[in-house]
């Protein structure tokens, strides 16, 4: 995992410790209130895919990750978009993977 604490070019995620960074990552990794969604936006138009956590509902989501999020639609409480970030999560993933 890097060391890095703030992702995007908005930087619209960022954790105030490497701590906090390790709580979301394994709250993202771990739990079933968690979808993680990539789209085609390219096809459709955007200037690229996009890459995008999905929170299911708000009970038990860490606050480090609440404040890092926007607004849900439908069945989603909130959502993070952030390409950058999203790229950690999976990196992580494979490196526990391993």
């Amino acid at each position: 995992m890097s060391t890095k604490l703030v992702f995007g070019r908005n930087r619209q995620v960022s954790f105030n410790s490497k701590e906090e960074k390790e709580e979301a990552i394994d709250y993202i990794l771990t739990s079933s209130n968690v979808i993680m969604v990539h789209e085609d936006n390219q096809n459709q138009g955007a200037w690229a895919d996009e890459y995008r956590i999905h929170f299911k509902k708000e009970s038990g989501v860490p606050d480090c990750l609440k404040r890092n999020m926007t607004a849900g639609n439908g069945n989603i409480y909130g959502r993070i978009n952030c390409k950058e970030f999203v790229l950690e999560v999976q990196e992580e993933e494979k490196n526990r993977k391993k």
